[in-house]
């Protein structure tokens, strides 16, 4: 967001609206394993309307998209009101695949994008670099995630290296990007701000009551394209987060849980950061990463004697409680403060466009 808007949205926008949703529903939804953040659609979604208001006046986009937020935020509430969330009883499993189908295409073809960037002005070396760490980075995330699903190991080992897989691929491409003769490639590294502040020289809160009254009327239909994205992607993050699957004992809340994160749109918009929903791929790893397995270890015997080991594995219970979510409201906040975020600085931006990968 912060290359396709003039830096207005960056690291702190992005990170202060995941923390706001968390805590919100963390503590208050029916449904608290359902992750919210912001998410790479409504990133999207921002900059599209920055592209379209720049062709009028740029000036505009800040408070033009509280007004967005303030449509979406009311249409939200509308739509929990009366109930027209009872029509996601109608989405398939099939529908939620295909829509995953296109979240995943949509961020590979922006994970894309993003690594072009380094190639820019003529910086043939740094692309490449770039592009290497960044896919080698995905192959690392994926075996180490993979060992979880092997023989490999004890179980505490495979689940370490299973659940810790991007941490531990993070701080070693980042480490790799600071070898001796790799140095002198000059990576971008994630841009930072000052702590809880905005990227720009800026308040969180602008004077979006002096926008001209058109304006108000234009967001309203861009409001409405906001809540039905949201509609579908966060109701598809919580189907997700509860899929048969995982054998869950507490019901749903869909009503409830739109009708809160009307709320967190209101409150987001008006301190001008990206409105967080639903996140469709962190939504059931969460779920699934509180889940309890069974693993059966079977040996098949083939027509020439020959014995395969098969590990079948099934979720018997699932640890349904809101700690976790709450425990990552308080990881993203402490993200926003100075030493942290000089820690993320030294991270190559090539890491961050490459989870478009892994997600997609």
């Amino acid at each position: 967001m912060a290359h396709n808007t003039d830096g207005f949205f960056g690291l702190n926008e992005a990170l202060l609206p995941s923390a706001l949703a968390a805590v919100v529903f963390s503590l208050l939804s029916a449904q608290p394993l359902t992750v919210v953040g912001v998410t790479g659609l409504i990133s999207l979604f921002n900059y599209t309307i920055f592209h379209i208001i720049q062709l009028h006046d740029v000036s505009l986009y800040p408070s033009f998209m509280v007004w967005v937020a303030v449509w979406s935020a009311i249409i939200h509430w509308l739509t929990a009101l009366f109930n027209i969330c009872d029509y996601m009883r109608t989405v398939t499993d099939f529908s939620s695949e295909t829509f995953a189908l296109y979240v995943g295409t949509i961020y590979i073809i922006k994970g894309v994008e993003e690594l072009a960037i380094n190639f820019y002005d003529n910086t043939i070396v740094n692309g490449f670099a770039s592009a290497l760490v960044a896919l080698l980075y995905t192959l690392t995330v994926y075996l180490l995630e993979k060992i979880g699903t092997t023989c490999l190991f004890n179980s505490t080992t495979r689940k370490l290296l299973s659940d810790y897989a991007y941490p531990i691929a993070t701080i070693f491409w980042t480490g790799f990007s600071y070898f001796p003769g790799i140095a002198h490639v000059n990576f971008i590294r994630l841009p930072t701000t000052k702590a809880f502040l905005p990227t720009v020289s800026r308040s969180w809160v602008v004077s979006f009551w002096d926008l001209p009254i058109k304006w108000i009327f234009v967001a309203a239909p861009f409001g409405f394209l906001m809540t039905l994205l949201f509609y579908y992607d966060h109701s598809v993050s919580s189907l997700t987060a509860q899929a048969r699957r995982f054998p869950l004992k507490k019901p749903a809340g869909f009503h409830w849980d739109f009708f809160l994160l009307g709320w967190t749109c209101l409150v987001a918009g008006i301190l001008n950061i990206p409105l967080p929903n639903g996140l469709v791929p962190q939504a059931p790893i969460h779920t699934d990463s509180l889940a309890n397995y069974d693993n059966a270890v079977k040996e098949l015997k083939t027509d020439d004697g020959e014995v395969i080991i098969r590990k079948d594995t099934a979720a018997i219970s699932v640890i349904e409680q809101r700690l976790s979510h709450f425990i990552m409201t308080l990881a993203i906040i402490g993200t926003m403060t100075g030493p942290l975020l000089i820690v993320l600085g030294l991270i190559p931006r090539a890491l961050f466009f490459d989870v478009f990968f892994i997600v997609g």
